[in-house]
């Protein structure tokens, strides 16, 4: 018996085990872990180095049709919270033309980035100065889900009125 305790220590680092049942629940944990396919990481890295991308693009001094086509499917769907819809690479342009028309200015802070099955969610901080003057406060959410390593479909969630009239106007002239 002692050898059977002296053995169980040696594995335990020395330290008595009661029970055996963590040491299988551990080593099942690591198997798990083995077993997961290559493509599984892949894609996983794939998609977080498309969320950098995407942050990295969207915080840069312009976003424009070379953009877009970067990151979008030519197909791609875009739609705003007031339910503006934008699709394919032409709309996209325009509808960032319309943006540059309402907004003078905006300083974005991507607050949270979570990626996964296919989809890109990132949690926005931004500070827009309007080409009025005003100064407003940007809250958002945006969903993009992903196809052949491009942006397939987005949405995105915020309150449509912290941007005001300036954004009204611009929807309702397209």
């Amino acid at each position: 018996m002692a050898a059977k305790r002296s053995s169980s220590r040696k594995a335990t680092g020395g330290k008595k085990r009661t029970s055996r049942a963590p040491a299988r629940k551990a080593t099942k944990r690591k198997a798990a872990a083995r077993k997961r396919p290559a493509a599984a990481k892949r894609a996983g890295s794939g998609l977080e180095a498309l969320a950098k991308k995407i942050v990295r693009m969207s915080q840069g001094p312009t976003f424009g049709p070379d953009e877009i086509r970067a990151l979008y499917h030519p197909d791609a769907v875009s739609v705003e919270a007031n339910g503006q819809t934008a699709r394919g690479h032409a709309e996209l342009e325009q509808k960032m033309k319309g943006w540059e028309q309402m907004a003078a200015s905006m300083d974005a802070k991507a607050r949270n980035v979570w990626t996964g099955g296919g989809s890109i969610c990132i949690e926005w901080d931004s500070t827009v100065t309007m080409r009025d003057g005003r100064t407003v406060q940007l809250r958002e959410i945006a969903v993009h889900e992903i196809e052949g390593g491009k942006i397939k479909s987005e949405r995105y969630y915020y309150d449509p009125g912290a941007l005001g009239a300036a954004h009204e106007e611009t929807s309702q002239a397209e």
